[in-house]
């Protein structure tokens, strides 16, 4: 993101990186370091790349201040703009980075969720609105310190991992929030996902680390 950032750019970043926050495929990543030393600073670069294409869709000042001197409309999508990323189009990209970065696949739907609600976002702060924005920060400030119930399975062996240490949740509703329901994050060279008798499904990733 350009350090003369807009108000519309500046606004999404705080809504996508708290949704990016909520999204608990990629807090697990980033809390066991999946994605090296640098996985905090990886998330950071994940919103980066996701706005920068947001951003190549903006018609530029320049072209703006044009249309105002000549008493015109500015083009909707003048030659040098790129059209708006769509749902499709950031779930592809979500999948792949998650891949390539953190070495986690994902087939649990869930990047289309994070997708569906980063083009909502887009649309929200373009027309000014900023309650979706501030909802989602409320949230994500109520995740500070928590962490998903999951497995992580090796290949081998498998061994639970909580961060508040409370894994006896019976009935397995966790799922009040964005931050409450367990991924599945699997291997690729898997075929289905392991589901135990609690109903959580294990964490799988390439290279049994």
């Amino acid at each position: 993101m350009a350090s003369d950032a807009s108000p519309i750019s500046v606004l999404f970043a705080r809504g996508l990186l708290a949704r990016l926050t909520l999204w608990p495929a990629l807090r697990i990543a980033v809390h066991q370091n999946w994605g090296g030393p640098q996985s905090a600073q990886k998330q950071r670069w994940l919103a980066g790349v996701i706005i920068d294409e947001f951003e190549a869709s903006l018609p530029p000042l320049s072209a703006s201040l044009t249309a105002l001197d000549s008493y015109q409309s500015a083009p909707m999508h003048p030659s040098h703009a790129l059209p708006e990323p769509d749902t499709a189009y950031i779930e592809t990209m979500l999948l792949q980075i998650m891949d390539d970065e953190f070495e986690v696949a994902l087939e649990d739907g869930s990047a289309f969720d994070v997708a569906k609600d980063v083009v909502r976002l887009w649309n929200d702060v373009k027309e000014g609105k900023d309650g979706y924005v501030k909802d989602l920060e409320m949230q994500a400030d109520r995740m500070k310190g928590k962490m998903p119930q999951y497995e992580v399975d090796a290949g081998s062996a498998s061994d639970w991992e909580d961060s508040d240490g409370d894994n006896e949740d019976e009935s397995g509703s966790d799922s009040e929030n964005f931050g409450e329901v367990v991924p599945q994050l699997l291997d690729r060279a898997k075929e289905e996902p392991d589901i135990d008798e609690d109903g959580f499904t294990t964490v799988k990733r390439r290279g049994g680390r």
